[in-house]
């Protein structure tokens, strides 16, 4: 017991005195790294190393997608920033590619890694304020965070709602959720990141030192880099520094709708469909009065009489009865009287501000008002221990009618029969479009709508059943270049990864993918992180 405290208090004087050391530039451990680590440090100072022959080193062998799995030469799980230096040094001495897992929810295999070394952050989930600064470690899950903000500060990360995903990845992708049409995405509230980079003594892994916006020139651009970038491309990201993060509000409102499938014609979905993009379409900007509305929308596969398109719907804000005047914009009367609602009618905060809503059918007015935490739990889990495809694309417009009559016909078509396959429209803009494409990494700041096709299944002797279809709806939405920006699209988003895409530097990056790329070539010359779509750093 005493050996097992010694090394707790040794590791937490590492984490708490990690910044002293880097704000001075330090480097503990130089050239003759490898050959005294074991007596200059002790088992102390170093990761938990996991060879195959350990009981756990079957935890480690998939990320969530259980379509890829691996099997590492050893797994390095680290507890504080230190380690994943100690960690990334021996991959690189020992000439091993280094892949880095947070959470393990890469939607490709990019968190997997053949004879090589997984570094492992799932240990590093600290969440705390240090000075001005919400520091929030690379391994911490969002749920977590999320708590942890509410209860001691009272303030929130505009993320998304999967409880179980790690911030590692999330934010540098440009993350987003519920709260993001009123509060921007996590990176326009990102101000450091500390980090392991690759560039000195000939590529080996550099001390973990943290940058600041504002600092200078190489500071600004690795934290814009972090800013929407993409994960396991510049570095190691221990560690983000958020600021002026806004505050949680009190109350939100839900309702969850389901239209069957069964009472729709092509005529009366495509109608649907263009309300629904229409209405963000007119209501983007800054002080637009509902962008505290967020929807996701998602269009099952129909397979059988019960089979439905599912709607969920959340609102921050003083007037949850804005769900009335949404719902009366988006479905007409037929599918009003057939709709499904989670929540009984009912009125939390006063009478309906809609016009006539009252005379309207149901399920006007049912709406659910809970205390914010209860209300982002909803549907907090994930699709764990599944095998799963996805592709994305941003929308800056309606849909045009080659798309909805694809849609029509790939989702009701007989062929095709798994119920777990759907396209999600999820609604976007409103706070995200008055940030400028080049302020952040994030370029896509004109879309309304991000689109994620999925699909999910549990044998792998249905994994070619499953891609081929996704790929052929694909393709018949947006041709073999995918959705390039043209006005209507807008490109794809990296934290939906798509190992399909042949030109994912412009689609994921856009205008945006030069800066990048001579930000990698200066912090990772040698290309220690890369997977089949890391940035390329040569220019």
């Amino acid at each position: 017991m005493a050996n097992k405290l010694n090394m707790s208090t040794r590791r937490s004087f590492l984490k708490s005195s990690l910044g002293i050391g880097a704000a001075l530039g330090v480097t503990p451990l130089r050239a003759s790294f490898e050959s005294t680590l074991e007596q200059q440090t002790g088992d102390d100072y170093r990761p938990a190393y996991i060879y195959p022959n350990d009981t756990r080193y079957t935890a480690f062998l998939s990320g969530s997608n259980y379509r890829f799995t691996s099997l590492p030469s050893w797994v390095s799980v680290c507890s504080s920033a230190h380690e994943v230096y100690v960690a990334a040094r021996k991959a690189i001495t020992d000439n091993k590619r280094i892949i880095v897992r947070s959470g393990g929810h890469c939607y490709e295999g990019f968190v997997d890694n053949d004879q090589g070394n997984i570094i492992d952050l799932g240990n590093m989930d600290k969440v705390y304020k240090k000075g001005k600064y919400y520091v929030v470690e690379a391994g911490a899950r969002l749920g977590n965070t999320y708590e942890t903000l509410l209860k001691e500060w009272g303030v929130m990360l505009p993320g998304g709602s999967c409880f179980n995903v790690a911030v590692g990845g999330h934010v540098c992708g440009g993350g987003f959720g519920a709260m993001s049409r009123k509060y921007g995405l996590t990176v326009d509230y990102l101000v450091g990141v500390e980090i392991v980079t690759f560039s000195e003594y000939g590529g080996q892994a550099n001390y973990p030192r943290s940058y600041f916006l504002g600092e200078n020139e190489k500071s600004d651009d690795i934290v814009w880099a972090h800013q929407g970038g993409g994960g396991g491309n510049m570095g190691i990201v221990t560690k983000y520094y958020f600021e002026s993060l806004p505050s949680v509000p009190a109350m939100m409102s839900i309702q969850q709708l389901s239209i069957p499938w069964d009472i729709l014609d092509k005529h009366s979905f495509a109608a649907l469909l263009q309300r629904y993009a229409h209405f963000f379409a007119i209501n983007r900007g800054e002080n637009n009065k509902y962008n505290g509305l967020h929807t996701s929308f998602t269009l099952n596969k129909k397979v059988g009489p019960a089979s439905s398109l599912d709607l969920m719907i959340t609102y921050s804000g003083d007037t949850p009865a804005l769900i009335d005047g949404f719902i009366i914009a988006i479905f007409d009367e037929p599918q009003l009287r057939a709709a499904e609602v989670s929540f009984a009618p009912h009125r939390e905060a006063s009478r309906s501000l809609v016009p006539n809503s009252l005379n309207a059918p149901q399920p006007l007015g049912s709406y659910l008002t809970i205390p914010w935490w209860m209300a982002v739990t909803v549907g907090g889990g994930g699709a764990g221990g599944a095998r799963a495809k996805y592709k994305s694309a941003y929308m800056n417009d309606v849909f045009p009618e080659h798309q909805i009559d694809t849609l029509w016909e790939m989702l009701t078509a007989d062929g095709f029969i798994n119920p777990a396959a759907a396209v999600q429209i999820s609604s976007y803009g409103g706070k995200i479009n008055t940030i400028g494409k080049y302020d952040t990494a994030v370029s896509h700041r004109d879309s309304i709508l991000k689109l994620q096709y999925q699909a999910y299944w549990f044998s792998p002797f249905h994994d070619d059943y499953n891609i081929d279809w996704m790929r052929k709806l694909y393709t018949r939405m947006y041709g073999a270049l995918g959705p390039v920006s043209d006005g209507v699209m807008d490109g794809c988003y990296v934290n939906y990864p798509d190992v399909d895409l042949d030109n994912w530097q412009v689609l994921y990056y856009k205008d945006n993918y030069p800066r990048l790329q001579r930000i990698k070539a200066q912090l990772d010359p040698k290309n220690r992180l890369h997977h089949t779509q890391s940035i390329e750093g040569h220019v």
